[in-house]
């Protein structure tokens, strides 16, 4: 059986997208950087939020009932040679059908173009089966393969994981690269709550607020800037907030806490242009105001 993609990249990238703009309406902005470049926080909107990246995959049909997802070694080297705050999660498709989406779609009496919307029923809606993981997580389950590449070269690609749904749909095989630990992934919509209310220890994001807020320069914990974004929310809302005050970028370290880090501008495309390089990039970076947060709370 040739091996095809079960749903398009493209497809998940606006998924994804929509899926934003209801959840938060104007106040998610979005951005799709080239290639290897870095966030630039003059992209970012001039008010207090947080920024993540999201790094989009979707999985390879292998063969009757099994799915791959494939993640590109040099693509994941060049991810983890960043600071933490600027790494992506990875988000991807847990099937829960046979084949190619639209094929099985079609099959349950659904246009496949309904999918991306809560109105396509449960366990068809894309927030129904996307799942996510950290870099760092990605790294640890093939951390075999990642140290025998050991570079920023693309075009190996090597198997996160694979669901083998032969005897059950709901209850697929699940089987995790060269790691004898599974991880604890993280469904869609548990994701963003989570984020909404700072995320756990070590998950990559950055930190906008403003910089009246940061007179010390030391340690934060993520409850003490949960606390620091709810007063920036209220700052705006109240209209004590300006597009030419400043803000600062607090940064993540490996055990969960932040300090004030610079601004990153920078430009990874230009450290390591690949004029042969045919593996893209589908990260999307995703800006939350702290308004959000301060709703959600």
């Amino acid at each position: 059986m040739p091996k095809s993609v079960s749903v398009p990249e493209k497809t998940l990238e606006h998924w994804s997208s929509q899926y934003l703009t209801y959840r938060y309406r104007s106040q998610a902005a979005l951005w799709w950087p080239s290639s290897r470049e870095d966030i630039d926080v003059r992209w970012l909107p001039t008010r207090p939020g947080k920024a993540v990246q999201l790094e989009l995959k979707t999985t390879t049909v292998a063969g009757t009932g099994l799915h791959d997802v494939l993640v590109d070694l040099g693509q994941l080297w060049e991810y983890r040679q960043r600071p933490i705050g600027h790494q992506p999660f990875y988000a991807f498709p847990w099937p829960g059908w046979h084949g190619d989406l639209t094929t099985a779609a079609i099959a349950g009496g659904r246009p496949v173009t309904e999918l991306g919307f809560g109105r396509s029923g449960p366990g068809w809606w894309f927030a129904d089966w996307m799942v996510v993981l950290t870099a760092a997580q990605v790294e640890r389950v093939l951390h075999k393969e990642l140290a025998a590449h050991g570079c920023a070269r693309r075009g190996t690609k090597k198997r996160l994981v694979r669901f083998d749904l032969t005897h059950s749909q709901l209850n697929p095989v699940v089987t995790w690269g060269s790691s004898a630990t599974p991880p604890q992934v993280v469904r869609w919509r548990n994701f963003w709550a989570e984020l909404e209310q700072c995320g756990r220890a070590g998950w990559p994001q950055l930190i906008r607020l403003p910089a009246r807020f940061m007179q010390a320069r030391g340690l934060y914990t993520s409850s003490r800037l949960a606390g620091l974004l709810q007063e920036a929310a209220y700052m705006i809302a109240a209209g004590e907030w300006g597009d030419d005050d400043q803000l600062v970028t607090l940064a993540p370290d490996a055990d969960g806490n932040y300090q004030v880090a610079p601004d990153p501008v920078l430009d990874l495309g230009e450290q390591h242009a690949d004029s042969t390089d045919d593996v893209r990039d589908h990260r999307q970076v995703v800006f939350l105001e702290a308004g959000v947060l301060l709703r959600r709370r």
